[in-house]
């Protein structure tokens, strides 16, 4: 049983790596069309707090230090070995996991098992000053400049829980969007959504509908779902040589020479073939410890989680993780249930508020390794999410492959210059970005990132990627600051 990597994969998401800066010569800005902006942040850990406002108050993640978690695997291996046991060792590791995260957890019927909250925003920026000590990098990049462009009474951070459900969170988003209507006297507002924030949007708009909507940005963005979250909780884990190589190969150092000539030379020599055998052996012997003891009640029954499974594969899923326990977590299943209607009637919901003058865009890398430890960890994607669904249900090539000579697109002209991706059959074919090289979310303060995603949000009109020749359909970010067309 392989359950504990299927829901210790869902930390993958935390992770927000710098979106990079774009295009060296900046196209002119269009004017502030007036809507007030909503951010829709993505997953942060750091963000939840137990007994939030209170002298108790504490990070429910404590984050990683290398002293503790030294101390812990040394007392880990200390015990597998003195009592010749796998799950002695991995009960050990709970105790470590359990000490640094385990405020996150969540109950049998999805509700926070603890007093876990975030600091919200439900006003302007204009009314949290502190947003200038925030940062320029990712979301609080976008925020910052978004201040300095339309002013901060006109910019607003939408902050929540991501463990709970999403049409909680949706209660909250349109409480916000109605307040920003009443400040400005707008009708409308647009939406930037970054990673989690994608789906977290959808259920909004499932919810409450699209009329209050004039433009939606996703943003790297888990609109569509993930492969992650389907294929760990199917229990479809493997971590292979090729994939591994493929990680390490773009993780170190992968300008330089000699550091690529030596990890290729490891991989030739079958040490990644040695490495990842005995890690599997290993893992395949302590799943059932660590999913029992820590993680079925804390990842597992996170609503946020399940909101991203696709849905031919939710079946397979719920019977993996669930299975024999169904009476007992019977609530929780229905919610999911729920998650997946949502998705069942996403792209007509979309589609039609498009119709009705909505202008969607899609924003997302490829050609960047996702974590190595799942069955599409072969994925192409930005680092962290899969690019096939960022970007609306592409088809993507292999990592360091193409589709082919042979490979004949719909629509010819959907296809990218290096033959990787197919923007044919996407969501939005007319509206939808590919960039290669592009990090996960990210875009900091007045860079050309920023340059790029509020040209989007104040184009007249519906805007398209025929819309600026220095913005077409597929560019590459060739340092991960600047952006060019492909050629």
């Amino acid at each position: 049983m392989k359950k504990i990597v299927s829901l210790l994969l869902a930390l993958i998401l935390a992770l927000s790596i710098p979106f990079g800066s774009f295009a060296a010569e900046k196209p002119p800005a269009p004017e502030y069309d007036g809507y007030p902006l909503i951010l829709i942040r993505g997953m942060d850990f750091n963000g939840l707090y137990y007994k939030l406002g209170t002298s108790e108050e504490q990070r429910c993640f404590k984050g990683i230090e290398a002293g503790p978690l030294l101390k812990a695997l040394g007392l880990s291996i200390f015990k597998g070995f003195t009592k010749f046991s796998i799950e002695a060792f991995f009960e050990e590791v709970c105790v470590y996991l359990t000490d640094i995260m385990g405020l996150i957890a969540c109950s049998e019927d999805g509700s926070s098992k603890y007093d876990v909250s975030v600091n919200e925003y439900p006003l302007s920026l204009a009314n949290y000053l502190e947003y200038k000590e925030w940062g320029t990098f990712n979301e609080m990049g976008i925020l910052a400049s978004a201040c300095e462009k339309y002013g901060a009474e006109n910019v607003y951070y939408f902050n929540y829980d991501w463990r709970i459900d999403p049409f909680i969170n949706a209660e909250r988003l349109n409480e916000m969007v109605i307040q920003a209507k009443k400040d400005s006297g707008k009708d409308k507002v647009n939406l930037v959504c970054c990673s989690m924030g994608g789906i977290e949007s959808v259920s909004y708009m499932y919810k409450y509908g699209t009329q209050d909507l004039n433009r939606v940005i996703f943003l790297s963005s888990t609109v569509t779902g993930t492969h992650v979250t389907s294929d760990v909780l199917r229990g479809l884990v493997e971590i292979t040589p090729n994939n591994l190589y493929r990680f390490v190969s773009q993780s170190l150092a992968p300008d330089n020479e000699f550091v690529q000539l030596l990890i290729k030379g490891f991989y030739k020599a079958k040490v990644f073939d040695v490495l990842c055998n005995a890690v599997n052996k290993i893992i395949d012997k302590g799943l059932d410890t660590v999913y029992d003891n820590f993680l079925l009640n804390t990842f597992g029954t996170m609503p946020a989680i399940w909101a991203l499974v696709l849905p031919e594969y939710y079946d397979e899923a719920i019977k993996y993780v669930f299975a024999g326990k169904e009476d007992k977590y019977s609530d929780f299943i229905a919610l999911t249930k729920e998650y997946q209607k949502m998705a069942s009637e996403r792209d007509g919901m979309l589609k039609d508020a498009a119709e009705n003058g909505v202008s969607i865009c899609f924003v997302a890398g490829y050609d960047r390794c996702c974590v190595p430890v799942y069955t599409g960890g072969e994925c192409n994607g930005d680092g962290t999410l899969e690019a096939d669904r960022m970007l609306g249900g592409a088809v993507v090539s292999a990592l360091n492959s193409t589709l082919g000579d042979d490979y004949v697109p719909a629509e010819p002209s959907r296809l990218s210059p290096d033959r990787k991706v197919d923007l044919s059959g996407v969501l939005f074919p007319e509206s939808t970005w590919a960039v290669r090289n592009l990090n996960h979310v990210g875009c900091s303060t007045n860079t050309d990132s920023s340059d790029f995603l509020f040209w989007l949000l104040g184009y007249d009109g519906n805007v398209t990627v025929s819309s600026n020749p220095e913005y077409p359909q597929f560019m590459v970010s060739s340092d991960g600051y600047k952006l060019a067309p492909q050629k």
